[in-house]
């Protein structure tokens, strides 16, 4: 049986929190044995009430592909609001599951965050006095501008005024929205504002930037608070007070949930990941590090059932529950600390622990995996607490032992977010410096080369370059493949779109597939398998493939285009010293080769040779007879005899009339029009030239077969020699005319000029 095939739609960002969905949903994909691909396109600016063409163009691709199922980001813009319907349509037979939106529309999971929005709010008012809280909702407005306006009530300090109705929002951009909020709520309306709650990082940023222009410190003046945990909100000054998005654990359960839906196996339709509040600077507090707080709030002294810890592995379920998705190994923890407490201990849960962040972190190297890993040890005490009541030693045995855990935590978060920050900027150097090589690649081959030789050092196994064939995606010329078990190459075969990804599923079980885009051109697909689960890499890396690309296929269309028109270059220069007909050299070729062999000072000028002059005898009869087609027949077959017996003797044509790809032994004879024909010939006696009319003259006389009839025609020869009869090119061609005419008097024969009676009056020249 073939292993599950699971497409994965989502957008391209500049932040790590969907490489941390994709690493949930591959973590997950891993264990139920199933190949992923990931198709990602960019955001289209983040315009929610705009189509995306390449949303459409990458749905044409999933469309194509032979997948089992289908998981996808449910705020896509081009997707969202009235494009959702017709996408479900669109893939209606497919099993779908949709991440990060709540719908009754189709199988979900989503990150439930609304009794968290309460808390928060509830913080900034009970902790921080703030009661002018404004809340600035999503392009679609979801169940958490309920919870804020519940908060709001439960307070007594809901003012409609404080919310920003998301319709004045409608159709700004995402890099503007909060200039528009802050000129609503302060510019319009004049409103005093102490506390902004936003649901995007996107508007997190415009917010602290927008504050910073009209000099409202945060938290100074203004607590800020988010609905998105970021590299931004982590980094930012002050660190932003956020609820937590569980991007890992929402792209982990989805995948699950599409895995049972795929093999037949009980589901819930639409579920929720908690999100969890981080308490950081931007709503005013100074640390979070006071979570452990409250051991005074229980009874001193000991309980009756002081040293029965039975109970602690009653916990397991309800900790699974929670962290569903958690690499570590609940049951032997809670066994350890059963030791601890059994033998007054405090290395076994410890030494334990370590080990299993200790293997978490090898596998899954992210600051998400920790964040989680020390939420679970808050969780775990509250639930360890109401067992342990009345213990006051145990209590603060419990304590201890996870204080040192969370020093363990830190210090991996330490370790990991440094990590990360070294290894990125490592890879986006490389990438950097790659795409400068990129650039001056100039030919898919060159391109081949470069990326052999750079793709090991940015941890990519395998990559494929496809081009859409005339701007279709129906066939695709697979253009460079590089993997790990072979180099890179130009391939230039073409595949049908139709399960192309669906193959090479078969050899990766892990792939991203992004377009190869320059503004709205769409030249193809690049397919990558990674290593590195940093999805931005592979953004950059495709930016700079799509210029190379297009760069090396402009370069090549120009050299084809130079070629074609040196080619049309050629015809015409061709066409212009050439007969069409019987293709030797033509009147134009024939009076600029006489022209330049009897220039004075030329290097042909001190040649002696013989001008050739031909006339077919009767051969209106041959037309009139025969019709002109087969008139045409004959002079060709005739041009050819005419060059093959003078090819021995002919004149070295000028390098001006051959041109530069004839050869320098083309022969010297020409086509004046009509049945005329002249040629020049060097190099030999008088006694020669004469055997060669002769011979010319019977060539010419043999029979032809044309078109199943037997034809004979006759010829008449008149010859003028330079520079004895003449050194100009008008007296000789008019000398080698008078004998030719000479000769047609009796027909089928040759007259030298030199040979005629000189009339009365006439002079040599």
């Amino acid at each position: 049986m073939s292993a599950m095939r699971i497409g994965f739609l989502t957008v391209l960002g500049d932040e790590d929190n969907h490489s941390q969905m994709m690493s949930g949903v591959f973590e997950r994909a891993e264990k139920s044995g199933a190949s992923v691909i990931r198709f990602a396109v960019r955001e289209n600016s983040g315009n929610y009430s705009e189509t995306s063409e390449e949303l459409d163009k990458m749905c044409q691709v999933i469309a194509m592909q032979h997948l089992d199922g289908l998981l996808f980001l449910g705020w896509m813009p081009g997707l969202i609001g009235p494009f959702f319907a017709p996408f479900l349509e669109r893939f209606k037979d497919l099993p779908k599951v949709c991440l990060g939106v709540r719908t009754d529309l189709v199988e979900n999971v989503y990150a439930d965050s609304e009794n968290q929005i309460e808390e928060l709010i509830e913080h900034l008012i009970l902790d921080h006095g703030r009661k002018n809280i404004v809340y600035v909702p999503p392009a679609y407005p979801d169940g958490r501008i309920k919870r804020y306006i519940k908060a709001m009530k439960s307070h007594g300090i809901y003012r409609e005024e404080l919310l920003i109705d998301a319709a004045l929002l409608e159709g700004v951009p995402m890099d503007r929205r909060m200039a528009k909020v802050a000129s609503i709520l302060f510019d319009e309306r004049k409103l005093e504002v102490d506390a902004f709650y936003v649901t995007f990082d996107s508007d997190a940023q415009g917010l602290y930037a927008e504050l910073k222009r009209r000099n409202l410190r945060v938290p100074a003046k203004i607590s800020v608070v988010s609905n998105e945990d970021s590299e931004f909100a982590r980094f930012s000054f002050p660190p932003m007070t956020v609820v937590t998005f569980p991007w890992r654990e929402v792209g982990y359960a989805g995948c699950q949930k599409l895995v049972q839906m795929i093999e037949g196996s009980p589901y819930v339709f639409s579920s929720g990941v908690p999100g969890k509040v981080i308490i950081r600077g931007s709503c005013g507090c100074r640390s979070d590090s006071e979570k452990f707080a409250g051991i005074e709030s229980h009874r001193l002294g000991r309980a009756e059932n002081e040293g029965d810890y039975a109970g602690i592995s009653s916990i397991t379920e309800s900790m699974r529950a929670l962290y569903p998705s958690s690499p570590l190994r609940i049951e032997a923890l809670l066994e350890a600390l059963v030791c601890d407490f059994t033998y007054d201990s405090a290395l076994s849960f410890l030494k334990e622990f370590e080990d299993q962040v200790s293997e978490m972190i090898a596998k899954y190297p992210m600051r998400s995996s920790v964040d989680e890993t020390e939420d679970f040890l808050y969780s775990l005490r509250s639930h360890l607490l109401p067992l342990l009541w009345g213990r006051t030693r145990d209590i603060v045995r419990l304590d201890d032992i996870l204080l040192k855990c969370l020093v363990v935590v830190r210090e991996n978060f330490v370790a990991i977010n440094a990590h990360e920050n070294i290894e990125v900027r490592k890879i986006d150097r490389r990438v950097h410096y790659l795409g400068q090589e990129l650039t001056g690649a100039f030919s898919l081959s060159n391109l081949a080369r470069i990326l052999e030789r750079s793709l090991p050092e940015i941890q990519i196994r395998s990559s494929y370059i496809f081009l859409a064939e005339d701007g279709s995606f129906d066939k695709l010329r697979l253009l460079v493949a590089c993997s790990e078990e072979r180099p890179c190459q130009i391939e230039d075969e073409v595949y049908p779109l139709y399960d192309l990804i669906g193959t090479l599923l078969r050899a990766h079980k892990r792939l991203l597939c992004q377009f190869l885009r320059i503004d709205n051109t769409f030249m193809g697909l690049a397919i990558f398998e990674p290593s590195v689960l940093d999805a931005r890499i592979y953004e950059t890396l495709t930016l700079h493939l799509s210029s190379a690309v297009r760069g090396a296929l402009l370069h090549e269309s120009l050299n084809q285009e130079m070629a074609l028109r040196r080619e049309k270059e050629k015809l015409l220069l061709h066409g212009a010293n050439y007969d069409t007909l019987t293709d030797v050299y033509n009147r134009r070729s024939f009076e600029r080769t006489l022209r330049i062999f009897t220039t004075p000072g030329d290097k042909h000028t001190s040649l002696p040779f013989y001008l050739v002059y031909v006339d077919f005898d009767d051969f209106k009869k041959v037309n009139d007879t025969y019709g002109h087609d087969v008139g045409d027949l004959l002079i060709i077959e005739i041009s050819k005899r005419f060059r093959q017996t003078v090819r021995p003797y002919s004149c070295v044509l000028p390098q001006e009339v051959r041109g530069e790809d004839d050869s320098a032994d083309s022969e010297a004879v020409f086509r004046l029009g009509g049945d005329e024909f002249t040629a020049l010939v060097c190099g030999i006696s008088d006694e020669n030239m004469r055997m060669l009319a002769a011979r010319l003259i019977q060539i010419v006389r043999s029979p032809y077969q044309i078109n199943g009839d037997e034809l004979q025609i006759s010829c008449s020869i008149g010859v003028s020699r330079f520079p004895d009869d003449a050194n100009s090119p008008e007296q000789l061609v008019k000398l080698a005319d008078t004998a030719m005419y000479s000769a047609k008097e009796s027909k089928d024969m040759y007259v030298f000029y030199g040979d005629m009676p000189i009339a009365t009056g006439e002079e040599r020249v």
